[in-house]
This record gives C-alpha cells, sequence and structure tokens, in this order.
C-alpha cells in the first residue's frame, strides 16, 4: 500500500489557525443556544465544547482507525452524527437569533440532551482507543500460537543415487537442503561445480561440493565420489 505523503509544515500551521478560528465563530451560537435551553452564563459556556470541540475529537478518531478494523463503521457514524449536532445547533442558534423561529418544549429537550451524548460517546471513543494496543497484542499472540501449534508438513523422502532410501537419522538432514522433486545432479553439473570450486581457489571436497550446489554432506561425498570415477 503505497504512503500518504506529509505536507508541508505550514499547511499543518495554516490547518490549525483554521480550526481554531472555526471553533471561535461557533461558540457564540452555541453559547447561545444553550441559554435558550434553559443554563446559567457560566454552564452554557461549556456548549461550544459540548459541540465544536467534541466534533472535531470525533472525526480524529475515525481518522485514527485503519480501513476494515473491526468498529470504525460505529466510529464513522458517530462523527457523522456529532458532525449533525453542531451543524444543526449553529443552524438553529441563528434562527432564533434572527427571529425566524422561537424556542420550544422540543429544542429545549433536544439542547438538554447534548451532554449526556457527548458523554457517552466521548467515553466510548476513549476506552475503545486505550484497548485497541492490548487487543493488538493479543491477537498477535493468538496467531503466533496457532502458527506454532500447525503440525509440519512432511516431506517425501528423496532417493539417493543408488535408488536407496536415506537412513531414519538422515532424513532431517536431507530435508534441510532439498526440495520436493528435486532430482540429482548430472556429471556434468558436479564437474561444473569443481571448476566452480577451484577458480575460487577452495579445495574439492564432499562438504565443499554440498555447499556449493545446496545439498547436505552426505550427499556430497557421494559426489566427490562420482567426480572421482568419472575422471580416474
Amino acid at each position: 500500500m503505497p504512503e500518504h505523503s506529509r505536507l508541508p509544515w505550514y499547511a499543518y500551521a495554516v490547518g490549525a489557525v483554521v480550526l481554531v478560528v472555526a471553533l471561535i465563530m461557533a461558540a457564540p451560537g452555541e453559547y447561545q443556544l444553550a441559554r435558550q435551553a434553559g443554563w446559567g452564563p457560566w454552564t452554557a459556556a461549556g456548549m461550544p465544547i459540548c459541540l465544536s470541540t467534541y466534533a472535531a475529537f470525533a472525526v480524529w478518531f475515525v481518522e485514527t482507525r485503519r480501513k476494515g478494523e473491526r468498529g470504525r463503521g460505529t466510529a464513522i457514524a458517530g462523527a457523522i452524527v456529532a458532525l449533525g449536532m453542531a451543524l444543526s445547533a449553529q443552524v438553529v442558534a441563528h434562527w432564533l437569533a434572527a427571529g425566524y423561529m422561537q424556542t420550544s418544549m422540543a429544542l429545549t429537550a433536544a439542547a438538554s440532551s447534548v451532554p449526556s451524548i457527548v458523554v457517552g460517546h466521548v467515553a466510548h471513543m476513549v476506552i475503545r482507543a486505550a484497548r485497541r494496543p492490548e487487543t493488538d497484542a493479543a491477537h498477535g499472540a493468538a496467531h503466533q500460537d496457532q502458527t506454532e501449534s500447525k503440525p509440519k508438513a512432511t516431506e517425501p523422502v528423496q532417493p539417493t543415487l543408488d535408488g536407496t532410501e536415506p537412513p531414519v537419522d538422515e532424513m532431517s538432514k536431507a530435508r534441510a537442503k532439498r526440495r520436493t522433486g528435486r532430482p540429482a545432479p548430472s556429471l556434468d553439473e558436479i564437474k561444473a561445480a569443481a571448476k566452480a570450486l577451484t577458480a575460487n581457489g577452495r579445495e574439492i571436497t564432499g562438504p565443499a561440493l554440498a555447499d556449493h550446489m545446496g545439498r547436505d554432506r552426505r550427499t556430497g561425498s557421494r559426489y566427490l565420489k562420482k567426480l572421482n570415477t568419472a575422471t580416474a
């Protein structure tokens, strides 16, 4: 997945300024809405935090969730609700200020429910964010346990050059370097490996042939014997 390019530092500074100015502009309308609902001057000052700042926090929470992560859909829905509440508060507050509508029982009830909704959703987001590292660690440990508990596939025993199967105590060594269906090297391949060893200044021995050809040491000794027989 391609990484997203970072913005220059001044873009973040501009974004911070825009966010602060927007919060300042939204505060008076949200404050007046709280006053219309019956809160006192000091208590009503908390309404801008409960709406605009809460909406910004909800969006931040969504953006920190990975795509496909469990609960991300619920977080998106919560962020939409938070933005909708902040937007509705602004519109209603300005309608009241312009005289287009009057306060009512329903409006008072809706404004009064804001703190409870904000408390519940913010608590949910904070708890979920705090539990996320523990959950990831638990999933990683469980995946590792499942991987370790899976039995390893048994590889077929490869025949030796004389057509017989290697002894049982040699099977594990043979499996380390042999692949299923890998044919035994030809005499020309053994000669080529010997020439490569000589060119590199190495002595032609069974282990050296095995190392160069990616085979186990026991078969390397047989390759040396086959090579000596052919050149005798």
